[in-house]
């Protein structure tokens, strides 16, 4: 086949339907069976790899690659393979004087444009004469067996990555999407079939099996673009985080005390752009990522080249980097969390409690969540010891419920585990209190009802005011609508506060 055909597509009007179909299977709206379209389209092309259809036979195969590489079943992907492997062979040595042909360019800029222009390349008009045709190269670039024979091989790499050469470096299909959902997790919004917790020990298993391959630099970079997601407390598994330490402590000793050439500021700087250094590193996984990493490097210069996010010094500054962060957040969330130091600053030398400092700590969350944990673990462990103060116990209990169910999530394992010990051991008393005078209209009910109605100040504290003054009614002003101490120590309003905690550390509330 040295001449492309000049047969006009609408000689062919099922192509013109099948442009349709294709489209739809690319963009995941295709109604049908698409298995069957793929196989249909690829046995047409195998009857003929290099006869007067072949380029639209091709192109529908580029069209539908990204769906054949990972939903076809084998059988249906081997056939599209085999299709364009033959069709590469039958037009790739074919002569002819262009000097650029479109497969060269980005697929993903023009594949979108493929559904409008493929129908209008054997139209029997010149570009010229098309008012539809607006691409930038000619029908007869577009024609040429060499460019087919280029789009046979996109394909090929489409479906199986690496598998083929002579085409654009590009990222692979998979490493695409899970570049997208990397960025989804780091930036703390996680696609809904995104598990971060699966996703990021798989990378890290990945680097334990092999933690001087050749993905060695790419699963470094997303493991440190992800340790700050990992320790930030969103990951309720310390498998996770088990597995990440164990990963980076694998890596470590094949990089070494590893020493370069490059000078200060040349490394890339990472830390501050998580997503991007997140993506960066999905590309290092791959040739063809790579690749395209290099092209991003020529076209923006402040981009640091290949060669420094591969350096095995630099490498071992970040793993060690993540190592600590993972391992001091695998504490804070997994470990003993220690609390004596409190007592210093939440006794006074009397000993009594500074009520206002503890409230103050549960009331800022906002400002320092560990503060707030440590308070309310602090308050429970001190009401476990059973101070002989009666009241003291009471403002203890509701510090230590209110620092569970002011906070937007169940607090960390560390926290969790004292907390459900200790308010458990209260729920036989909580469960016996049913009835009571004060019917529906209980402290804190009366409080959350008053704060979702007014407006209150970032400094001002409703709650604390209330404690402060229940605890130390001759030290603190009344508060705004004030209530007997016996309503705060109901029996049927504790349990229900204990309750409501308990909810919450079970992840029900």
């Amino acid at each position: 086949m040295t001449d492309m055909p000049a047969a006009a597509l609408s000689d062919s009007p099922e192509c013109v339907h099948f442009v349709d179909d294709w489209d739809g299977i690319l963009h995941e709206t295709y109604g049908g069976d698409a298995d069957r379209a793929v196989l249909d389209c690829a046995r047409r092309l195998a009857s003929d790899p290099a006869g007067e259809e072949a380029y639209a036979w091709t192109l529908g195969l580029v069209m539908m690659a990204a769906y054949i590489g990972r939903f076809s079943r084998k059988d249906v992907a081997a056939a599209a393979l085999e299709a364009l492997h033959a069709t590469d062979r039958r037009l790739r040595d074919l002569p002819c004087a262009h000097r650029t042909h479109p497969y060269e360019s980005d697929l993903d800029d023009r594949i979108d444009h493929f559904v409008d222009d493929l129908p209008l390349l054997t139209n029997g008009l010149t570009e010229d004469e098309d008012p539809d045709w607006e691409d930038d190269a000619t029908k007869e670039q577009w024609l040429c067996p060499r460019d087919i024979a280029g789009y046979a091989r996109v394909a090929v790499d489409i479906i199986a990555p690496g598998s083929v050469g002579g085409i654009p470096h590009r990222l692979p299909a998979r490493d695409a999407r899970r570049a997208e959902d990397l960025r989804s997790i780091v930036w703390d919004y996680p696609s809904a079939a995104v598990d971060p917790g699966q996703e990021l020990s798989a990378y890290a298993r990945n680097l334990v099996a092999n933690p001087l391959g050749y993905h060695r630099a790419g699963l470094v970079v997303v493991l440190h673009a992800a340790c700050w997601y990992a320790a930030s407390g969103r990951i309720r598994d310390r498998g996770v985080l088990d597995t990440m330490v164990d990963a980076l402590e694998a890596v470590l000793p094949g990089l070494g005390d590893a020493s370069c050439a490059h000078g200060e500021g040349e490394h890339p700087e990472v830390g501050r752009d998580t997503a991007e250094q997140a993506t960066v590193g999905i590309h290092l996984l791959s040739p063809g990522g790579r690749g395209v990493y290099r092209h991003w490097h020529r076209e923006e210069l402040e981009t640091a080249p290949l060669e420094a996010w591969l350096c095995p010094a630099f490498l071992a500054t970040i793993a060690r980097e993540a190592l600590d962060h993972l391992r001091t957040g695998r504490e804070r969330l997994f470990g003993l969390r220690d609390t004596a130091h409190l007592d210093e600053v939440l006794v006074r030398p009397d000993g009594r409690l500074d009520v206002e400092r503890l409230t103050h700590a549960v009331r800022f969350r906002c400002r320092d969540g560990q503060a707030a944990e440590d308070a309310g673990l602090w308050a429970a462990r001190r009401f476990a010891a059973g101070p002989a103060d009666p009241r003291e116990r009471l403002v203890l209990l509701l510090v230590a419920c209110w620092s569970v169910t002011s906070g937007e999530e169940p607090p960390p394992e560390a926290v969790r585990r004292d907390l459900r010990a200790i308010l458990g051991g209260m729920r036989t008393a909580a469960s016996a209190a049913e009835t009571c005078p004060h019917g529906d209209v209980h402290p804190w009910d009366v409080l959350s009802e008053l704060v979702g109605r007014r407006h209150f100040g970032f400094h001002e504290d409703p709650y604390g005011a209330h404690l402060n003054q229940l605890y130390a009614p001759g030290e603190y002003d009344t508060p705004e609508r004030p209530f007997e101490p016996g309503a705060w120590g109901c029996p049927r309003h504790v349990a229900r506060r204990v309750r409501l905690a308990l909810r919450v550390l079970d992840g029900v509330g």
